[in-house]
């Protein structure tokens, strides 16, 4: 038993040390609060499983914004699985952010403190499929210091295990993560990926 605590402690230690810049979010307390109805609910297909990132990335450029954060208008939103094989306390989701100035040029910054607010949601439907009005199962708050690199960096990002995620017997899974970012200049953005994510 302790060998198999020494090992899980020691994977820790090694994900925290090439994550680089991720982020674990304190929970917040939450009085369960339902997010209110739109006029135009997002529709869920009760077969999906796998992530769908919406991504509606309009022709980007490859050069970088030279303005740093004051240059940025946009931001990306998407997260990714993150199974650690066996150490299920530490399965979760990555959470991945993308900055892009209004000539859609990502913008990199660093050393630059930026507020993010992350919450998540079930979907809109239950799991015998009937609809409901999706439940905040995660809320959190963190401070981002860099933008994520360029390239297949998969422990980069905010991590969040799935044991912060308050699902009922009925909930599906993962409906959308939505994140709402305060950039040092005052401007408030806000992006969301919805998807099916069957947490197990």
């Amino acid at each position: 038993m302790n060998r198999i605590i020494i090992i899980a402690f020691l994977s820790l230690i090694a994900l925290s040390a090439s994550a680089g810049c991720t982020d674990l979010l304190p929970k917040i307390d939450d009085t369960g609060e339902q997010i209110p109805t739109t006029q135009n609910p997002a529709s869920y297909d009760p077969q999906e499983v796998e992530s769908t990132p919406q991504e509606s990335v309009p022709s980007q450029t490859n050069s970088a914004s030279a303005g740093g954060v004051s240059a940025i208008s946009r931001m990306v939103l998407w997260a990714e699985p993150m199974d650690m094989n066996g150490f299920h306390d530490l399965d979760g989701l990555i959470v991945k952010y993308r900055f892009y100035d209004a000539n859609n040029r990502p913008v990199s910054f660093d050393g630059t403190f930026i507020s993010m607010q992350i919450s998540i949601h079930t979907p809109d439907t239950n799991r015998q499929g009937l609809k409901i009005n999706p439940q905040q199962i995660y809320r959190g708050s963190t401070t981002i210091t860099h933008s994520l690199p360029e390239g297949e960096y998969p422990l980069r990002g905010i991590w969040i295990p799935y044991s912060e995620l308050t699902l009922g017997d009925q909930d599906r899974g993962i409906g959308n993560v939505h994140a709402k970012v305060t950039l040092p200049t005052g401007v408030v953005l806000e992006a969301e990926e919805r998807y099916i994510w069957p947490v197990i």
